[in-house]
């Protein structure tokens, strides 16, 4: 985690599924629940697989730095990583690039 003057970057690497789902809640939930009122950005570039779990810890890290004041984004997903979260609808949302949209998911 790297406290930056208008935010918080938290670095992820390596899988994330059914089998790391604790600890990714854990790490997002500790870097917002520190900093609470600041904005949030998880940087996915060194992310190489991310299942429904992962999915669901993003969204509700997202909805957790909501709950604290702050913000919550993703920065520089790609790959299967970005595939996946393109193909449930999820990665504009997550990564903040639907501005015009309220902070809410899309409807499924």
């Amino acid at each position: 985690m790297e406290v930056l003057p208008d935010a918080v970057r938290v670095s992820l690497a390596g899988e994330f599924d059914l089998l790391t789902e604790q600890d990714l809640t854990t790490w997002l939930a500790g870097a917002i629940e520190s900093h609470p009122g600041r904005a949030v950005e998880v940087d996915m570039h060194e992310v190489t697989f991310l299942d429904s779990s992962g999915i669901r810890v993003l969204l509700g890290a997202h909805g957790l730095a909501v709950r604290h004041g702050g913000s919550f984004r993703l920065t520089r997903a790609s790959g299967m990583v970005r595939e996946v979260l393109d193909i449930v609808d999820m990665y504009a949302f997550l990564s903040g690039e639907n501005a015009d949209d309220e902070a809410r998911p899309p409807a499924a």
